[in-house]
């Protein structure tokens, strides 16, 4: 049975680790004069390696985020340096080619890059704009992809932006066309839109490489080099409701790219009321709910470095979800916690 950690990410409830899929939590301890319990924290992150190393960003009260780092699968951590002067980070990414490379994405939007493991960093010539109709922008994810240099990041709400040199220059994107989920017309006046939640690189159902991105009216995937979108909607049965459309957190599966999960749960203000995963085999072209209905919208989803039937799902508002069948079922923990912001597997 393959060994793996489960680390949680809480905004005002600390960090927590579980070596034990679940069943048990233990609450982990930084070099922070806080009360564990106290530290808020928006972003973490495993090493794509077997070092059981984790990344996360815990708030300094001064309005920025500072770096920590555990070599010990989740259990103590160390700090490492400020990514982002007078920001949030909201997410974390770790170049599988180079482990030493972190970036970091803020609120207000922003990518910047540490090469030395979070000592130093720099702020990476992306253009995301740093306000919008929310006020601020916030870069949601940041994902590396099996090409060597190339890098997505979402931007809510600014679009989507794509580098294919490591980070040095970058293109912006769109998402485009469609219809709404629940079949009541064009979704934006100007067919574009520019909140994006989520995304990950994978295959089509034809083995093309694709694009898909979680927003808050749902899935969209391009096949053809973001040029076009297509949308899919999500089966509407006993299990989720109608309202169930609005999509936080995307996985597609290491060994099968076109495998999909995703993570919903009805829009705000309603964040606490519903949520759940749907699975897609076919790169989102058709989809079947998997976990049990949810109390809160499905916010992060995490996968094992090496094993794509390990993941773990966290709700916004405290619950944990665990599969080790590559998302076909799964089993919720029975600690719950506060709000949950962030979780990584972490291999050994």
């Amino acid at each position: 049975m393959v060994d793996y950690s489960i680390c949680l990410a809480t905004t005002g409830a600390g960090l927590w680790t579980s070596h034990d899929g679940g069943k048990s939590w233990i609450l982990s301890h930084c070099d922070n004069p806080k009360y564990p319990y106290e530290l808020c924290v928006r972003a973490i992150t495993a090493s794509p390696d077997d070092s059981g190393a984790v990344w996360a960003t815990i708030d300094n009260e001064r309005g920025e985020d500072i770096l920590a780092r555990s070599v010990d699968r989740g259990e103590t951590y160390q700090y490492v340096g400020v990514p982002a002067p007078g920001r949030q980070v909201l997410s974390l990414a770790i170049d599988p080619h180079s482990p030493q490379t972190i970036l970091a994405g803020t609120r207000p939007g922003g990518v910047f890059r540490s090469t030395d493991g979070g000592a130093t960093w720099t702020e990476l010539p992306v253009g995301v704009s740093l306000e919008c109709s929310i006020g601020a922008t916030r870069v949601t994810a940041i994902r590396y992809t099996d090409v060597p240099g190339e890098i997505w990041v979402s931007v809510e709400i600014d679009g989507l932006y794509h580098s294919t040199d490591g980070g040095g220059s970058w293109r912006r994107f769109e998402v485009s066309g469609g219809k709404s989920l629940l079949g009541e017309g064009e979704i934006w006046k100007d067919e574009r839109h520019a909140d994006i939640h989520d995304v990950v690189a994978g295959r089509s159902a034809d083995g093309r490489r694709s694009v898909f991105v979680a927003t808050p009216i749902g899935f969209f995937a391009s096949d053809d080099g973001n040029q076009t979108w297509r949308c899919t909607r999500y089966p509407v049965d006993d299990t989720y409701e109608s309202s169930l459309f609005y999509t936080r957190s995307l996985h597609a599966n290491a060994a099968d790219p076109s495998v999909l999960i995703v993570g919903v749960g009805r829009r705000p203000p309603d964040h606490g009321s519903l949520g759940g995963i749907h699975r897609s085999e076919d790169g989102g072209l058709t989809w079947r709910p998997v976990s049990p209905v949810l109390r809160s919208v499905v916010w992060k989803i995490a996968g094992h470095p090496h094993d794509s039937n390990v993941l773990a799902a966290v709700t916004l508002f405290g619950q944990v979800a665990t599969t080790t069948d590559g998302g076909s079922s799964w089993q919720l923990s029975e600690r719950e916690f506060g709000e949950i912001r962030g979780v990584a597997v972490v291999g050994s």
